[in-house]
C-alpha cells in the first residue's frame, strides 16, 4: 500500500514539473505547430528521454554531487542558459521570415535531427535533476527497493510521453497549424522571448 502511494505521489509530481510551460514545452509545441507530426514526435521523444536521464540521475544521487560540488553544476547551468538563450534568439530573428509550405517529409530535417533538439533542450536544464532528486526522495519510503525506484522511474517517464504525446497530438493540426501561420510572427516572438528569458534566469539564478 505504501508503494501504490509512492507512485501516485511521484506521478502527480513529475504531473506538476512536466506540464509547468518551459523550455520543453516550447519546444515541442513549436515542432507541432510549424513542422509535420513525425518531426513534432521526434522532439517529444528527445525531451521524454531527457526527463528518463535526469530522473534516473536523481536516483542516483547527482542532486547530490551538484550540491557537494556546485562549481559543476554552475558549469553546467551556464552552459545550458547559453543554448537556451541562443534558441530564443535565433526564433527572434526568424519571426518576420515566411514560413514555407511543407506538405512532405523535409529531407533536409531528419528525425534524427529533431530527436536532438528535444534532447538536448532538455539536457540543458540540470535544475531537473535536482527537482526529481527532491521529488523523488520525498515520495520514496524509507528504505525503498531498487524495483520500487524502478517503477518511480516508469512513472516519471509515462507521464512525459502521455502529456507531450497530447500537445503534439492537439498542436499538428492543420487548424493549429493555419493559426500559426497567420500570426507566425507574433508567436516567435512570444516564443523567443519565454526562451530568452528561461535562458536569462537560469544564467542568474543561484544554484
Amino acid at each position: 500500500m505504501e508503494s501504490i502511494h509512492a507512485l501516485w505521489t511521484v506521478a502527480a509530481i513529475a504531473a506538476v514539473g512536466i506540464m509547468s510551460p518551459g523550455p520543453d514545452f516550447l519546444a515541442v509545441s513549436y515542432a507541432a505547430i510549424t513542422g509535420l507530426r513525425r518531426d513534432a514526435a521526434a522532439v517529444a521523444a528527445g525531451v521524454v528521454l531527457g526527463n528518463g536521464i535526469w530522473a534516473g540521475a536523481a536516483l542516483l544521487g547527482v542532486g547530490a554531487l551538484f550540491a557537494l560540488f556546485p562549481s559543476l553544476f554552475l558549469a553546467i547551468k551556464l552552459s545550458g542558459a547559453a543554448y537556451i538563450a541562443w534558441l530564443g534568439i535565433q526564433l527572434l530573428r526568424s519571426a518576420r521570415t515566411p514560413l514555407p509550405e511543407r506538405t512532405a517529409a523535409d529531407p533536409s530535417l531528419s528525425l534524427g535531427t529533431s530527436f536532438a533538439k528535444g534532447l538536448s533542450t532538455t539536457m540543458a536544464n540540470p535544475k531537473a535533476a535536482l527537482y526529481y532528486a527532491s521529488a523523488l526522495s520525498s515520495a520514496a519510503p524509507e528504505n525503498a527497493s531498487m524495483l520500487l525506484l524502478g517503477w518511480m522511474l516508469t512513472v516519471v517517464v509515462a507521464v512525459a510521453v502521455i502529456w507531450f504525446s497530447v500537445v503534439v497530438l492537439v498542436l499538428s493540426t492543420p487548424r493549429a497549424s493555419s493559426a500559426f501561420r497567420r500570426f507566425k510572427v507574433y508567436f516567435e516572438s512570444l516564443f523567443g522571448v519565454l526562451l530568452l528569458a528561461f535562458g536569462l534566469k537560469q544564467f542568474l539564478s543561484r544554484a
